[in-house]
């Protein structure tokens, strides 16, 4: 492994994005989405890296690319150049996106264009509200860890719904059913204790 696979909470947190082009507008936008305050500017001033945890510079010049990476990493931030990563202390994976849930893949910075391939062909895969599944398992965690608190019986019980019909209810977007049904079973477990260990 090249490079360490991370989730960043980036909500609240100051970011910088320098360039004018589509692809800067493309990760202010991103950075949005995730809560970020976004600092967005098209020229680059070493003032302007005040506050932040992440850089971005994309369709700039190389000269402003190289500048502004060299400012951010002597001030411990973390910076991506889009396109160089000569420049970068951390490299973007392509993403697709079902909120909560996010799918990152990255080819380490080798084949930006393979990255963008098994995104395509995961994305024509991966269900569309695979999302409301995920908040939907995410709204009942800890009920159920309330109610099965052994570990092994809590996962048995996940991945039995996860294949069964709660996941297909709510993955055909019927919510409500498949919160009844997700109830229904709950209901029906015995509470467990955790396993002690010898």
């Amino acid at each position: 492994m090249t490079h360490f696979p991370i989730c960043l909470d980036l909500a609240g947190k100051r970011c910088l994005v320098v360039g004018a082009g589509p692809e800067a507008a493309r990760k202010t936008a991103a950075l949005r989405r995730a809560g970020a305050l976004v600092v967005a500017t098209s020229r680059f001033a070493p003032a302007d890296l005040d506050g932040c945890v992440l850089a971005f510079a994309a369709d700039v010049p190389h000269a402003v690319g190289d500048a502004m990476s060299r400012a951010a990493q002597a001030r411990g931030i973390l910076v991506n150049v889009a396109d160089r990563p000569e420049f970068c202390s951390f490299i973007m994976p392509a993403v697709i996106e079902r909120a909560p849930v996010t799918l990152a893949i990255s080819t380490g910075g080798t084949s930006p264009a393979l990255a963008r391939r098994l995104r395509e062909t995961l994305d024509a895969i991966v269900p569309r509200r695979l999302g409301a599944l995920a908040a939907l398992a995410g709204e009942f965690r800890v009920r159920v860890k309330h109610r099965i608190a052994d570990a092994a019986a809590r996962r048995a019980f996940w991945e039995q719904l996860l294949d069964g019909p709660v996941a297909r209810l709510a993955l055909a977007g019927e919510q409500d059913a498949a919160r009844r049904q997700l109830e229904a079973a709950l209901d029906a477990e015995t509470v467990t204790a955790p396993r002690r260990v010898a």
